[in-house]
């Protein structure tokens, strides 16, 4: 299939609600996973700890990708002719976002957050083919 830019109809109002939602959702979940770690150790260096713990990155990664999904699913339902390539955009702003993350780069590798940046388009892309075919099922039953 041949791509042709000029029929893709980005709607840069549902990419920037996309990401908003994206956004919120993952540091939603960075905030209640602070709160749930704060409850668990509430020494500064105890917390500290459980902040590095593979528990509570893997509830970062978890919402991080959750974030994606739910910003990607919004654009695409807000751009109903362009679904998937406005859910792809919001994969790749996304993305490109996260790389700016300074955690990402200093002292050890972190895998995990490497692996969500890698995961963020592909859970986008999943996120638009489930509003498509949402919106097919829903044409064809109505």
């Amino acid at each position: 299939m041949l791509w042709r830019f000029s029929a893709v109809r980005l709607k840069y109002r549902a990419i920037g609600y996309g990401c908003l939602v994206s956004y919120g959702v993952f540091f939603g979940g960075t905030i209640l996973a602070n709160m749930v770690a704060a409850g668990a150790s509430p020494d500064p260096a105890g917390l500290q700890l459980v902040r590095q713990s593979a528990g509570f990155k893997a509830a970062l990664f978890v919402a991080g990708l959750l974030g994606t999904v739910a910003g990607a699913y919004l654009a695409a339902r807000l751009a109903p002719r362009a679904e998937l390539a406005n859910a792809l955009a919001v994969g790749i702003v996304v993305a490109i976002l996260a790389l700016f993350n300074p955690a990402l780069f200093t002292g050890e590798p972190d895998l995990l957050g490497i692996i969500s940046v890698v995961l963020t388009i592909p859970a986008a892309l999943a996120a638009g083919r489930l509003r498509v075919s949402r919106a097919h099922r829903s044409s064809t039953a109505g």
